[in-house]
């Protein structure tokens, strides 16, 4: 019995942490719209890079003690880093199911920034594809081919998804 009862917590948890990926991002788009990107001195591809990680799911810029810092989920940690001092502030072990891809994060995001600037601030898998993008323009990336599906105006997205939280919320 405490098998499936723990058994149940974790696929809750699971679930819950691949649900809210960019119910995360959306909760940082005031940030997004008023940020001065001079402020950053590493990129969202040089903070992936220094997790060392091979499976990275997420990652997005936001607000950590009144602080920049990237935020970079893999399969199995979550990392905070400096956005200015180019470290890894914590690594917290985290449980993400897997999920296969042929194209990842990594190259989703260089992608985008062929297609749309250099300022992505954040990347997040959702559904069936990878979402790249910053405060004017996201995104959505194929994860099975090296190709953009379509490119959206991020305002107009962060509503919809803010629509869905309220609706989730009000259940």
């Amino acid at each position: 019995m405490r098998r499936i009862v723990v058994f149940c917590f974790l696929l809750v948890s699971i679930l819950s942490v691949t649900q809210d990926f960019m119910e995360r991002v959306v909760l940082n788009a005031s940030l997004y719209e008023t940020l001065d990107f001079s402020q950053i001195n590493l990129t969202i591809l040089d903070a992936i890079n220094l997790t060392n990680e091979k499976d990275v799911v997420a990652a997005y810029l936001t607000l950590v003690e009144n602080r920049l810092v990237w935020i970079v989920l893999s399969l199995k940690y979550e990392y905070t880093i400096s956005t200015s001092k180019a470290r890894i502030l914590s690594k917290k072990p985290i449980q993400i199911k897997p999920f296969t891809y042929t194209v990842g994060l990594r190259e989703a995001i260089s992608l985008t920034v062929m297609s749309i600037g250099k300022n992505v601030l954040f990347g997040v898998y959702r559904s069936d594809s990878w979402v790249v993008g910053n405060n004017k323009n996201m995104a959505f990336v194929s994860m099975k081919t090296p190709a953009i599906l379509r490119i959206d105006s991020s305002p107009e997205v962060f509503k919809q998804v803010q629509q869905e939280i309220l609706k989730k919320q009000q259940k």
